[in-house]
């Protein structure tokens, strides 16, 4: 690839900035938080203290696999920032059932304002937008399809498509099949993101919480049937070592571990 090449792929390609990816927090591990092309969020559990007011205020879009504390604790501190500073509503996407949660357990009043009603109804900070499932929805410069996985709420994966290019953004899961039966048809898929959270010793609590070991993940992406650029995260902080190190044992699927701060080009 020569370097005009190399430029208009960096140009045109998904863009993601890794604002957290870890499966706990601590001063050294930062939540899920992923800044794609700059004005879509997808989750918001490191996202205030990573990005500075301006950046906060370019974002356009939130896409939200599940309403679980570590996915969107943020979005509270997000609206707060921004209140008053927009003439658009922020637009928080997912499913109906995803935004029916959030509203109940999040915006209600009692955790945090109802910033869907901030400052008026009619023109409030954030305006919450159900996306229909496993249908392509334009959002900015991304055609952004939901397929649900298998959570412990309810959770969705996104296929995040731009000028012919996708990733497949996997939210929390434990085994499930309908994400990988579509990947298996995506044209140009650059990228699969998706987790794993506990070590193989754990499989059972992995398997009770609606989450995947490196052996677990090993079996999903043997449904996908085609090889894929593999990018992983979610990795529980005190046991991410053990975790690597099985997935660097994974040899047929050679799994990246995503790096918080890193921005990476699909």
């Amino acid at each position: 690839m020569d370097s005009a090449e190399r430029l208009r792929v960096r140009t045109e390609g998904i863009r993601y900035r890794i604002l957290g990816c870890a499966g706990g927090e601590n001063p050294r591990s930062q939540l899920p938080s992923f800044l794609v092309n700059d004005r879509l969020l997808v989750d918001a559990g490191a996202t205030t203290a990573r990005l500075s007011l301006g950046e906060q205020l370019g974002i356009d879009t939130v896409l939200l696999t599940h309403i679980h504390l570590d996915h969107v604790k943020d979005l509270a501190f997000l609206a707060d920032n921004i209140f008053g500073l927009r003439s658009i509503p922020l637009q928080v996407c997912s499913i109906a059932s995803v935004l029916k949660q959030f509203q109940e357990h999040l915006f209600n009043d009692i955790l945090w304002p109802d910033f869907t009603r901030i400052p008026t109804a009619e023109a409030p900070t954030v305006q919450l937008r159900a996306l229909p499932e496993g249908q392509p929805t334009v959002l900015g410069t991304c055609h952004v399809t939901p397929i649900r996985v298998n959570h412990l709420v309810d959770c969705v994966a996104f296929f995040i498509e731009q000028g012919g290019r996708t990733v497949l953004h996997v939210g929390d899961t434990g085994p499930t099949d309908a994400v990988w039966e579509r990947a298996r048809h995506v044209p140009d898929l650059r990228a699969v993101i998706v987790e794993a959270t506990f070590p193989n010793r754990l499989q059972e609590l992995a398997d009770a919480s609606g989450h995947l070991t490196p052996a677990s993940l090993d079996g999903e992406l043997q449904k996908l049937g085609r090889p894929v650029p593999l990018f992983v995260y979610h990795l529980k902080p005190q046991f991410a070592k053990e975790i690597e190190e099985e997935l660097r044992a994974l040899r047929d699927l050679a799994p990246n571990v995503l790096e918080a701060g890193k921005t990476y080009w699909f």
